[in-house]
């Protein structure tokens, strides 16, 4: 689309001006090819149109008074065409209307469009124009068409490279809108890196550091005690050693795709009958980083909560809408007691889904099961996302979905 929009910047001037070149060839033009007041016109046609594609630029930097003093001899001198050819063929003075079209749009391109300086030129070219070739505009143009004749063919080019250039300007504001974007989205994947990398490594490093202590300082006095810290340090760095590994495969090769297989073998293993219905390669990425947590935990919770003999997982995307279905049967008639340890389960993952705009809805249905449902909307899902909504969610990925 660049190549187009920027090749259309100069069609516009070989164009325009080649049209009114065409003046010269024709019967009505008076003067040879090579008389004075034709190499004039040519060289008035090659000054436009030079101008026009040395100044006429889509990137928007500011004009240098060099800059501003060649479109303003630009679009004298297309008017100052336009004068000769009205003087000596008023029937082709229609045509020529172009040549200071294209000026205008020179010195439109360069100042800005919209400042009241151009305001005044264009209104002072479009007078000049009007008032000098009235009377040479085609003889089927009435009185009152030939003034809107005459501001068709100045402001025709003006409007087509102006149009071209926001065009352009557009395309670099998406650029960079998208650029941003992606620089946002790498920082927030950093900074949930960070925050859960905290959460794993922060308390077990922390024991680490505290046992080592005591290991030194009974060294002598209690060698006995001193062993048995010294092997809970190798306990917590091995540990500490496996949660980082799990932790980067998990950024490594999870997504919700993988994550719904994974799922669905667990519960096979465990013997239920386990199925994934719908594609989640449809899924949008900031959606699919979402809930392949849920189905992860919703997976543990159904075999620490129930014995079911069937799971289904279900992925739908409609238009900006994404849902995901967990149904499960063989719920206890009793509920289940309260986390000992505080996890917060379901909660939340209300809360982590209602942070970025979706809806949690969850409970047994009629026939006896038991059905989680997390609808989520495109658009609605950049939510607060700091670290320490990312540390809520490693404790609700912790705790579960209590299905």
């Amino acid at each position: 689309m660049r190549v187009y929009l920027r090749s259309g910047l100069v069609v516009t001037a070989v164009l325009f001006t080649g049209m009114a070149a065409l003046v010269l060839a024709d019967g009505v033009w008076p003067h040879p090819l090579t008389s004075p007041p034709s190499l004039l016109l040519v060289l008035v046609l090659a000054g436009v149109a030079g101008a026009h594609l040395t100044l006429v630029r889509p990137d928007g930097a500011p004009p240098t008074v060099l800059r501003q003093g060649i479109a303003v001899a630009a679009l004298l001198a297309g008017t100052a065409g336009l004068l000769v050819v009205a003087h000596q063929a008023p029937r082709a003075a229609a045509l020529w209307l172009l040549v200071p079209g294209v000026a205008l749009s020179v010195l439109l391109a360069v100042r800005g469009w919209r400042r009241a300086d151009l305001v005044a030129a264009g209104l002072l070219v479009v007078a000049a124009a009007a008032g000098a070739t009235a009377a040479g505009l085609p003889q089927y143009a009435t009185p009152w068409l030939r003034p809107l004749v005459a501001l068709f063919f100045l402001a025709f080019p003006a409007a087509t490279d102006l149009g071209q250039i926001w065009m352009l300007r557009v395309f670099d504001r998406l650029e960079e809108a998208r650029r941003l974007a992606e620089e946002l989205a790498t920082t927030r994947e950093r900074v949930r890196i960070a925050a859960e990398l905290h959460d794993v490594q922060g308390h077990s490093l922390h024991a680490i550091a505290m046992h080592a202590e005591l290991t030194e300082r009974l060294v002598g006095a209690d060698p006995e005690a001193a062993a048995r810290h010294a092997r809970t340090v190798r306990t917590l760095a091995a540990d500490a050693l496996a949660e980082t590994r799990a932790l980067v495969r998990g950024y490594r090769d999870a997504d919700l795709a993988g994550e719904l297989r994974n799922a669905a073998g667990l519960l096979r293993a465990a013997g239920a009958d386990a199925e994934v219905v719908g594609d989640a390669s449809v899924v949008p990425a900031v959606h699919a980083v979402l809930l392949g947590p849920v189905v992860r935990e919703a997976a543990t919770n159904v075999l620490r909560h129930s014995d079911p003999s069937r799971v289904r997982f279900t992925v739908r995307r409609a238009g900006d809408r994404t849902e995901l279905d967990v149904y499960n049967d063989g719920v206890p008639d009793e509920p289940a007691a309260a986390d000992p340890h505080g996890g917060t389960g379901l909660a939340g993952v209300r809360d982590r889904i209602g942070k970025r705009g979706g809806d949690v809805e969850a409970g047994p249905d009629a026939a006896g099961g038991f059905r989680l449902r997390v609808v989520l909307l495109s658009g609605s899902e950049d939510g607060p996302d700091g670290p320490g909504d990312r540390a809520g969610e490693q404790a609700g990925d912790t705790a579960g979905v209590d299905a």
